[in-house]
């Protein structure tokens, strides 16, 4: 095999394992909206922090305050629990575990000292117990101080809470990457084997992949524009619904509230509805945006079919590779292209870009050379 035909063999595999790695994104991505992930993680989240053994999750304390009113209205319980409530902010959270407490009153969170009173009564040894009476104490008293301070305590769980969540993403892709090469039979000795012999389909996919590295970048590539635009006008969204309920607990829910203007809570509950309208179409229009850039990945698939690579399995495959004493390499094979995938589609697109470089330096000394000689 001479170099420039390893150079096209290589640009077809990088781009067959960037195209199954986008595949496998997308696959992740309905499959974590579909079960609702992030709302998952974030139960057993609040699960660690009301649990008194730390060995153990107390998910069914968890569910009651995601039931709870301050927290059941930001999503819907749906099948299997799903659709709840992705994201709190530090206030809700603790209004909505302090509502569960024996005892709660309406005005509870308008001074520091009921507030410490409820947490007393959480669990012995629970986390959240011992943040709150903490907080409390060196509060003094001060509304205004706890809630800053409870801020930035929750900011270092929110942050250990994605960090739980972006690990065990990696496992979930590592497992659909094995998933979808053991069902569509991606094989690499095999498809390295069909681009050496094939030079129509080598040719094909060669011609693919140096127009995908024309583009400047991957989100060039699948312009993902829209879908990183709305990804952020949702989280904008997100937070402006946390201030608008921030609003509306120092117009309606503040000690002097007696005193407090009812116009002023009155509009202030207004901001509140508006804002959390707001994010509820947001999110509706981050999944349109998803759903459009998931159709551009699997038209990056169809155009691998269209070019006449050989790809799935076929009758009777896989009991010959058994029977003809072929499984090790094909057990090699899918091995190769499942650890491959699992890399990531960033990963292949800077590959194909760097072996298209190549490529093309390549070619152009071998047509100087041809017509030399």
């Amino acid at each position: 095999m001479d170099f420039l035909l390893a150079l096209d063999v290589l640009l077809g595999l990088s781009l067959i394992y960037l195209v199954f790695a986008l595949a496998v994104t997308s696959i992740n991505e309905f499959i974590a909206a579909a079960l609702s992930s992030r709302a998952r993680w974030l139960r057993r989240g609040i699960a660690s922090l009301l649990s008194a053994d730390p060995r153990s999750l107390d998910t069914e304390r968890a569910d009651e305050v995601l039931d709870s009113p301050f927290l059941s209205h930001l999503g819907t319980r749906g099948v299997w629990k799903t659709f709840r409530v992705s994201y709190v902010s530090a206030w809700q959270l603790t209004q909505g575990v302090l509502s569960q407490v024996q005892g709660f009153k309406e005005d509870a969170f308008a001074r520091v000292g009921d507030i410490r009173a409820l947490a007393e009564q959480l669990p012995a040894n629970a986390p959240m117990r011992s943040a709150l009476i903490d907080l409390c104490a060196r509060a003094n008293g001060d509304l205004a101080k706890f809630q800053l301070m409870l801020d930035d305590w929750f900011k270092t769980f929110e942050d250990q809470l994605t960090a739980w969540y972006r690990q065990k993403t990696q496992y979930v892709l590592v497992g659909i990457s094995f998933f979808v090469v053991l069902t569509m039979n991606v094989d690499t000795i095999d498809l390295a084997r069909q681009l050496s012999a094939d030079p129509r389909v080598r040719a094909q996919l060669v011609e693919q992949a140096m127009k995908v590295a024309d583009a400047a970048d991957l989100a060039a590539l699948l312009d993902t524009a829209g879908r990183d635009r709305a990804r952020k006008e949702h989280e904008e969204a997100l937070k402006r619904r946390d201030e608008a309920e921030k609003g509306f607990r120092s117009a309606c829910q503040a000690p002097e509230v007696e005193e407090a203007s009812a116009q002023a809570c009155a509009d202030a509950t207004g901001r509140q509805d508006e804002a959390r309208r707001e994010e509820v179409a947001k999110r509706a229009a981050l999944a349109a945006e998803q759903k459009a850039l998931d159709s551009r990945v699997k038209e990056r698939a169809d155009a691998l079919s269209a070019s006449g690579l050989m790809i799935g399995w076929k009758g009777g495959e896989f009991a010959q590779a058994l029977a003809g004493g072929n499984w090790l390499a094909k057990l090699v094979g899918l091995l190769l292209s499942g650890f491959a995938i699992a890399l990531g589609a960033p990963f292949w697109f800077n590959v194909l870009k760097s072996v298209a470089s190549v490529r093309s330096v390549g070619a152009n000394v071998k047509e100087k050379a041809d017509s030399a000689g």
